[in-house]
């Protein structure tokens, strides 16, 4: 017999939880969520590389225009393996390739690696069978002139490919210089160690950035919109290529008036101004401040 309110029953409730499907419906809204996320993170750094990889060309461009108005002349490439930083005993003629000597610029090992930590590849026109001038040399007949600023000779052709596939004419006036980064992908560079990465690349247009010209034709460059399409026209590319033509490495020596430290560098006897006997074969007779 009770005295009082008689006790109710207690009944246990279920816990709270999530089912198993609202479970997987969870994991599968956190794996889009990293994948999205790592996407943009890779973007980012793949952005990131490149605009690195642009500005050091451009800081390289402005230390060969430095070192030709030292010099009268442009760096031979780095052929050693791995690389040291210096120029060869012998420069290589074009058929070789090498990276950027940095020492000899005054610059770091960083400076001569795109934003992916690769080497770029430095071509300069070195007397080519077919291009008659060698910007390796300041004295000599086949010494580059300064009357290629109005007649340029067949050292490099670099051909645009459009975005419907089209390979464009050869530029006009053709470089003379070619600072090229292999990209993301890398194919064709070399490695901090000196090494080039394997495999070559399988697409055309970046095969040829990447390998030397065809016998008894100039050198021979592409550059294009990036595409990871390996179906497309010249395959899939991701290379960055600058280049320097007679114009871009003479004419800031004209525009900041120090033509005469090139003009001495031509003279085989320095002096006050160059004369047309002193200025090498092959070499108009620049006039000197």
């Amino acid at each position: 017999m009770y005295i009082g309110t008689p006790p109710r029953c207690l009944t246990r409730r279920p816990a709270a939880g999530f089912t198993l499907v609202e479970m997987a419906v969870v994991v599968v809204l956190m794996g889009i969520m990293m994948t999205l996320g790592l996407r943009m993170l890779q973007a980012t750094q793949n952005n990131a590389a490149w605009s690195e990889t642009k500005l050091k060309q451009e800081r390289i461009k402005v230390a060969l225009i430095s070192f030709l108005r030292t010099n009268g002349r442009l760096p031979c490439p780095d052929s050693a393996l791995p690389p040291t930083g210096v120029e060869p005993a012998a420069c290589l003629v074009n058929a070789g390739r090498g990276v950027l000597p940095w020492r000899v610029l005054g610059m770091s090992i960083g400076d001569a690696q795109d934003g992916w930590s690769n080497f770029f590849t430095y071509r300069v026109a070195n007397d080519t069978p077919v291009s008659g001038s060698n910007w390796t040399i300041k004295v000599g007949a086949t010494a580059f002139t300064l009357g290629e600023l109005t007649v340029p000779l067949a050292t490099f052709a670099l051909s645009e490919r459009s975005d419907a596939g089209v390979l464009g004419a050869s530029l006009t006036p053709n470089p003379v210089v070619m600072i090229i980064s292999h990209g993301k992908n890398g194919l064709g560079g070399r490695t901090v160690r000196g090494s080039v990465l394997l495999p070559m690349p399988t697409g055309a247009d970046e095969l040829l950035n990447a390998t030397t010209a065809l016998p008894g034709a100039p050198p021979h460059f592409v550059t294009r919109v990036p595409t990871d399409v390996a179906a497309a026209t010249g395959g899939a590319f991701d290379d960055l290529v600058a280049y320097m033509t007679p114009n871009h490495l003479l004419q800031p020596l004209l525009d900041d008036k120090t033509l005469k430290g090139v003009c001495q560098a031509y003279c085989a006897v320095p002096g006050p101004g160059c004369v047309a006997a002193a200025v090498p074969v092959g070499n108009p007779a620049p006039t000197c401040p």
